[in-house]
């Protein structure tokens, strides 16, 4: 089964947006590559969409080779040197601060680099003054990231609070139904992992700010799929990791936080890189810093954030940016829920006007002869093939991104069609 091609001529074309990576490190022109000329671009950049089929962005994304390259640099250096050239990679790092605050329309000192997603958001959970009795509102089916810093405040008398979903979908009225007069913070994710329905976190914003609530987002779902303003969302803070969507190593954890936001914020997790002058080593009592590197509190890991100012460096360069991407990420699935729909098979991810990403999730075709397969028996058969997706629950999930084709979703649906 092979779904028409006619729709693609409409998404950007994907040479077009990956021939300015050809100069993407200076003076590496990689254009004297036979293997980097039209067609075969992606291949070059994206090794992963020669080995194999790869669907699964949403678990992990594979490295591009210009990220390949630059961590392989940065090691091989300290194979030879030791620490004795930290100073030119600690450019890296502010490089990643840099083009991170682009991409998401905000400063570089309002983004930290964290352990994780989950520490990222453990900040806002401990460094808020919290009251007994006080409640937090998240939303059923959110990811275990989104759920257990919040539940970790039950000690204080806090109460985690979840919106049901309906129709797979986190409703705009069923927020604010959930919201009382002792609610504190509204967090979500902004593209949910089991559905891939998009939040209206623009709306559940305002709709806290006009009632003095903190509104915070969980995009490890989003950033690197879609395009993000922090400023036109309106959220107090966004947490993030680098290693899906944004096709970084594993795993530097980002945080963003709104200027009014910060100020609000205790520093449990105070460390010696937290303080003003972090080498005055024998100087306790000195105080912290005044903007969000107080949250980089230890030695960074220094290899995953060389790796991230690569693949933001390899996002930046691509003709269109991430509208470009957002544009045929968008393609791409409405693309693969056309042919699964065709092929009977149920597809749970919303698809109104604003509501899709990169996810597309399904459920396994009803047999009349046999038990149907499940999720993840249905997963196993596609990696046999060479053809990778994920199971989340009863549902089987496929995240393409910018660089697939509409080839590769008929080769996932060619091995869907007799199963």
């Amino acid at each position: 089964m092979t779904n028409e091609h006619s729709g693609e001529a409409a998404l950007p074309a994907l040479d077009a947006m990956l021939a300015p990576l050809l100069f993407f490190e200076e003076g590496e022109h990689e254009s004297g590559d036979e293997e980097a000329g039209g067609a075969e671009l992606r291949h070059h950049f994206f090794p992963a969409s020669r080995a194999c089929t790869y669907l699964n962005h949403a678990a992990n994304g594979p490295l591009p080779r210009p990220v390949v390259q630059t961590v392989r640099e940065y090691l091989d250096d300290a194979s030879l040197f030791g620490g004795t050239h930290e100073p030119r990679w600690v450019e890296y790092e502010r490089g990643a601060h840099r083009r991170l605050a682009r991409m998401i329309n905000a400063r570089p000192d309002q983004i930290a680099f964290t352990a994780s997603t989950g520490d990222g958001l453990s900040h806002i959970a401990l460094g808020l003054n919290w009251q007994e009795g006080d409640e937090i509102v998240s939303a059923e089916g959110e990811f275990p990231t989104n759920v257990y810093p919040w539940l970790n405040l039950r000690e204080q008398g806090v109460r985690l609070r979840f919106v049901p979903a309906r129709d797979y979908r986190i409703r705009v009225e069923d927020v604010l139904a959930s919201i009382t007069e002792r609610t504190r913070l509204v967090s979500l994710s902004l593209v949910e992992f089991s559905t891939g329905y998009r939040n209206d976190v623009a709306a559940i914003a305002r709709l806290c700010h006009e009632r003095g609530i903190v509104c915070g987002i969980d995009a490890m779902q989003a950033l690197g799929a879609i395009d993000i303003d922090v400023q036109a969302l309106g959220v107090d803070y966004l947490a993030a990791a680098a290693h899906k969507w944004l096709l970084a190593p594993r795993t530097t954890g980002i945080l963003y936080l709104a200027d009014h936001l910060l100020p609000r914020l205790r520093t449990p997790r105070r460390g010696w890189r937290s303080v003003e002058t972090p080498f005055d080593f024998f100087n306790h009592e000195q105080p912290i810093k005044q903007d969000m590197a107080r949250f980089e509190y230890s030695t960074s890991n220094l290899t995953a954030i060389v790796g991230l100012d690569a693949a933001l460096g390899v996002f930046e360069a691509i003709d269109g940016g991430m509208q470009a991407v957002e544009t045929r990420v968008l393609g791409l699935t409405n693309y693969a829920i056309t042919g699964l729909e065709r092929l009977g098979y149920p597809v749970v991810t919303p698809q109104g006007a604003g509501e899709r990403s990169g996810i597309v999730c399904f459920k396994p075709r009803a047999n009349q002869a046999s038990e149907p397969m499940t999720a993840q028996q249905l997963a196993d058969t596609l990696a046999a093939q060479d053809v990778y997706i994920a199971a989340r629950g009863d549902v089987a999930r496929v995240s393409p991104h910018f660089y697939n084709t509409f080839a590769d979703i008929d080769r996932l649906l060619n091995v869907l069609e007799p199963l």
